[in-house]
């Protein structure tokens, strides 16, 4: 997926892994533990930590050589290790430490030994806080010599650039908006760019990149769908209840939604902020872009978000309210798109809404089926959508 991608605002990071590898002691070893949300880049930052290692004489240890890998003989790391000459400084990379085996980590009791006898570096990336308590454990009984370094979202420019860099021209100012809509996440922007261009969404001339596709791209919604249904349940539950209230919204309000005490939600708020779902903002939890929000939103049947939004205002009152004027331009949007379609349009597209068939459609108009098709094709046009899920959602969220 990141296959030839280049991540920008991420010299500092490599800065700081050089510098850490120059500074490896003739008898000692060291963890460098890289944390980050899931798409934010931790792989590119390994294979660049590989070329750094590289330039600078380390042996590296195979890729077929697995510090995790259960099915491979024990000890095999160990022994690659044992085997190369002392004083020959070492680097092994380990992507995704948070999957790995309890047992497997286990295996690892070798390591802080060999952390103190010889120029061994170990580059760990992981999810942050995820791993489990074997891990831990492990990274608790070496902590004197391991390095953390948080990978944040892209700032603003870095990102623009890299939008850029992937669109191979200037992006459009929609183009800008979108990308600004996906809280710094590489991966999200490469699915942005590569979803649209599968749908013929960018036109490109003079230089300039336009959007002119619907969003979000198919392969965007399906990539923020499959992180919301990665979560624990609880977890899941939580975000999705959270994009009822909004694209900010207080715990406590969440909280009341699932009839839980705020302090039972503390794991799940955890794994949210690990999973780059979920962002903090003063009091409050806040989802970091609109498209962001929206791909949560739509992991919801919208049969069920519709009076998961109305439940909200229900229970919470003015601060349901309040939670929801981040969303009220996305509101507006849908009802002036609504608003293009002439009358029969709009009879037809709520017949469609409310879960008929086109034939039983046909038959509530008194139409031919084909008119029925003519006039949806004519609908998904003017309201720049793809589907009868959408038209569905739109209308869920249309005052009309």
């Amino acid at each position: 997926m990141f296959e030839g991608v280049v991540v920008r605002g991420r010299d500092e990071v490599h800065g700081r892994i050089r510098e850490l590898l120059l500074r490896l002691g003739a008898h000692t070893g060291i963890i460098v533990l890289l944390e980050g949300a899931p798409g934010i880049g931790k792989s590119i930052i390994l294979e660049n930590t590989r070329r750094i290692g590289e330039e600078l004489g380390f042996h590296l240890a195979p890729r077929d050589v697995s510090l995790f890998d259960t099915t491979q003989q024990p000890g095999a790391a160990y022994y690659w290790c044992a085997r190369q000459p002392d004083g020959q400084p070492l680097l092994m990379l380990a992507d995704d430490a948070q999957l790995a085996a309890p047992d497997a980590i286990r295996r690892l009791a070798w390591l802080p030994g060999l952390l103190s006898a010889r120029p061994f570096c170990l580059v760990l990336a992981r999810v942050p806080g995820m791993g489990g308590t074997e891990l831990n454990r492990l990274l608790t009984t070496a902590s004197t010599q391991v390095h953390l370094i948080r990978l944040s979202p892209l700032d603003t420019a870095s990102f623009e650039a890299m939008l850029g860099d992937l669109l191979g021209a200037e992006p459009d100012e929609p183009l800008r908006r979108a990308a600004a809509e996906l809280g710094g996440n590489p991966r999200l922007l490469v699915d942005l760019v590569t979803g649209l261009r599968a749908e013929d969404g960018i036109e490109t001339a003079g230089g300039i990149a336009r959007l002119r596709g619907t969003m979000p791209p198919e392969r965007l919604r399906t990539t923020l769908v499959h992180k919301v249904r990665s979560l624990t349940p609880p977890t899941r539950k939580l975000v999705q209840v959270g994009a009822g209230l909004g694209q900010a919204f207080l715990l406590a309000d969440a909280a009341k939604m699932l009839r839980e005490a705020p302090g039972n939600l503390l794991l799940c708020v955890d794994e949210a902020l690990a999973a780059g779902l979920l962002v903090e903002s003063g009091d409050r939890l806040r989802f970091p872009g609109r498209l962001v929000w929206r791909g949560v939103a739509e992991s919801v049947p919208p049969s069920v978000f519709a009076p998961l939004r109305a439940e909200a205002e229900e229970l919470l009152g003015v601060s349901a309210a309040e939670d929801r004027e981040s969303d009220s331009q996305s509101e507006r949007e849908s009802s002036a798109r609504w608003s293009r379609l002439t009358s029969t349009e709009q009879h037809i597209a709520k017949l469609v809404g409310s879960g008929l068939t086109n034939r039983q459609v046909a038959r509530d108009a008194m139409i031919s089926t084909h008119t029925v098709n003519y006039h949806l094709r004519s609908i998904y046009r003017k309201l720049a959508i793809r589907s009868r899920v959408d038209l569905t959602r739109l209308i869920h969220q249309s005052p009309q």
